[in-house]
């Protein structure tokens, strides 16, 4: 048998052994998906770009395991606890998530690494310094933005991800210093992480290349298995650290260097071994469960709040289709006055939270509604998947760049309005870069040549023919 035979029986299994040991069935049947999917998601990497794996288990972690962890808690926090009974949480979360990884996988994706790692071959070959200009080039773009008006903040967000797309080509080539640069690259998303406070894009970009670096690597399940338990202990840390780190650099007061503290900080929490204390669980447990948040949804509504029948998801198709320069009074992402309305929780102006895709299905359409629309929202991932499949007839290496479209699609906290808007406006940046890209190279098949090599090309080819039409013969 394989491993991924060895993975549904183990996580059957362990489904068994939850339910026997007094666990709900709904619970044990989650908890058991969620080590099915996590081990999937680890065996996938290095194989394939697994987009639809990493957002199921994102999702199976923070609403399934997170509030799982939070249920058999004997003190409650004050706001971010469940707000309804586990039973009913479970009835709803359980069944979404899977319903919304079948959808998701309707029909399996074709393209693996071994093929699109043969079309990025294609292209170094032709073009070995591209990874190099799209790394400078996303390096340069954030200190550009400040040159044109805020309207186009995000456009340049999004254009300063080229250079991770850069590194993926890089390990893909054969240059010598391609480990230094792509270590160099994450070393200063680390610092400028670190400098901002907010590590979202460290953390994600982290799990959104490893799938390369272990295609590289030719990394076994059990050195994948090691760096997850690396990458959750790095998590860890930065969640044990964060809160007393923000409250002294952002008063601003703080004026030494900010990664020196961060790291000093870090260094203390393990040396005194805090980072495993029961108060440090609590707060971890915080970021993991975003549960809480569907749970007050589902306490909320219908009891003090309507059903919202589609709204919400009217208004963010509406929403992310229509530019803001069209629409003036367009409001502005982050989700503060959904989470206000459906949760019936107070949320300063200042914080940002979303009440997520599951959250939002409920919020609209209740409980079988909810179900039904996560099973629809993963079949137009899936639908979404195979039209990049599709449109990388034009431009081989387009899975290549997935990771900028999935960015915020993938995590399992932000709601609808965000991810469509995301993943829309990423489409036209990323299509506009591959069609200037493909203008730039000529539009030749599967191998694209730059117009100026095609030209040289035919120059050499017409001479030597001249050549050849001027010799007397013996």
């Amino acid at each position: 048998m394989n491993n991924y035979t060895w993975n549904i029986i183990v996580s059957a299994l362990l489904g068994v052994f939850l339910l026997i040991t007094g666990n709900l069935f709904l619970t044990s049947v989650g908890l058991a998906f969620a080590f099915y999917i996590f081990v999937k998601l680890l065996m996938d990497m290095g194989r394939k770009i697994p987009i639809i794996e990493l957002m199921t288990a994102l999702a199976a972690l923070q609403w399934i395991l997170g509030p799982f962890i939070e249920y058999g808690r004997e003190l409650e926090h004050y706001k971010y606890r469940m707000y309804v009974d586990e039973a009913t949480y479970m009835a709803f979360v359980v069944p979404a998530v899977i319903v919304f990884w079948i959808g998701a996988n309707l029909i399996k994706p074709k393209t693996d690494l071994d093929s699109l790692k043969l079309e990025i071959d294609k292209i170094l070959k032709e073009h070995p310094l591209f990874p190099y200009i799209l790394i400078i080039a996303g390096a340069l773009i954030p200190f550009l933005s400040g040159l044109f008006p805020a309207s186009l903040g995000f456009v340049f967000f999004l254009l300063s991800m080229m250079k991770y797309i850069g590194v993926i080509y890089l390990i893909h080539s054969s240059q010598r210093f391609k480990w230094p640069i792509f270590f160099g690259v994450l070393l200063v998303t680390a610092i400028s992480s670190i400098g901002a406070g907010m590590f979202h894009d460290l953390i994600l970009w982290s799990m959104l290349l490893f799938t390369f670096l272990a295609k590289e690597w030719k990394m076994s399940l059990s050195m994948k298995l090691f760096s997850a338990l690396m990458g959750i202990l790095f998590a860890m840390t930065i969640q044990s650290v964060k809160l007393q780190y923000r409250m002294q650099t952002w008063s601003g007061e703080y004026e030494g260097s900010k990664t020196l503290l961060f790291v000093s900080m870090a260094a203390h929490e393990w040396s005194s071994g805090e980072v495993f204390l029961p108060k440090q669980d609590v707060h971890m447990n915080v970021r993991l469960n975003q549960g809480w948040i569907i749970s007050a949804i589902m306490y909320n509504v219908p009891a003090v709040v309507p059903f919202a029948n589609g709204r919400t998801i009217t208004d963010a198709i509406e929403n992310s289709l229509i530019p803001r320069v069209l629409y003036p009074g367009k409001p502005t992402a982050g989700g503060r006055e959904n989470f206000r309305k459906y949760t019936g929780l107070s949320l300063s102006d200042g914080t940002s939270m979303g009440i997520s895709i599951a959250g939002e299905g409920y919020a609209n359409y209740g409980w079988f509604g909810g179900i039904v629309f996560m099973f629809l929202w993963g079949l137009f991932i899936n639908w979404f998947w195979r039209r990049l499949e599709a449109w990388s007839k034009y431009f081989p290496t387009l899975l290549v760049w997935s990771p900028i479209l999935f960015l915020q699609v993938v995590k399992a906290e932000t709601e609808f309005g965000v991810v469509l808007n995301h993943l829309i406006k990423a489409t036209i940046v990323v299509g506009g870069l591959v069609w200037g890209i493909r203008m730039v190279w000529g539009e030749s098949g599967s191998r694209p040549e730059s117009r100026v090599f095609r030209r040289v090309s035919n120059w050499q080819r017409g001479r030597h023919e001249n050549l050849e039409n001027k010799k007397v013969p013996d």
